[in-house]
């Protein structure tokens, strides 16, 4: 017990973060809609399962592009995301377990040349994989974890990463999510990406 209080201070600390983060969220979706009705959004069971349950995850993540998927995706299921409720909720469970390096390679599998003309960094050819390498170097010389990352999107139908098949520039170049994961990413981009 005697490191409970350490704990308790490093988890409140994150909750308030969230919190400031959440005044965020709730700042941009009244600029979006010229101005906010609290008890209105407050009232739509939607918005409130949404924020409870991203609640839940940011408490157990500091991972910053996670916390930014979450803000984005109360920001869109506040101004009307249009999604199935069902769907909100694997799209959120799907932040909870996917780690931040999923979240990056799924980003580059969407658009893979505007990934790198956004970082101003040069197209750098190749198949697959050394696109991947090329965007994330620290995971160079580990291509088991590059492959465990491809094969969780693929399972879960988000994009399909081929990082071993010879095909044409074009090819490489084309985007690799499929439409249940670029719904997932429209779902998880806004103003706080």
């Amino acid at each position: 017990m005697k490191y409970a209080q350490a704990f308790r201070r490093a988890d409140e600390r994150r909750y308030r973060q969230w919190q400031d983060q959440i005044e965020e969220a709730l700042d941009a979706i009244a600029q979006r809609t010229d101005g906010l009705d609290v008890d209105a959004l407050f009232a739509d069971d939607n918005f409130v399962d949404a924020i409870a349950t991203a609640t839940r995850i940011a408490e157990k993540s500091a991972a910053d592009i996670k916390r930014a998927a979450l803000q984005n995706a109360l920001f869109n299921v506040a101004v009307g995301d249009s999604l199935e409720g069902d769907k909100r909720a694997i799209y959120l469970r799907y932040i909870d377990e996917l780690t931040p390096s999923h979240l990056a390679l799924l980003r580059l599998a969407d658009d893979p040349p505007g990934w790198f003309s956004r970082r101003n960094r040069p197209w750098p050819g190749g198949n697959l994989i050394d696109v991947v390498i090329a965007a994330f170097p620290t995971w160079s010389g580990d291509e088991a974890f590059i492959d465990t990352i491809a094969g969780d999107l693929a399972s879960r139908g988000l994009a399909e990463l081929p990082l071993r098949t010879m095909m044409t520039a074009n090819g490489v170049m084309a985007q690799r999510t499929k439409s249940k994961g670029r719904e997932f990413m429209r779902f998880i981009s806004g103003p706080f990406d």
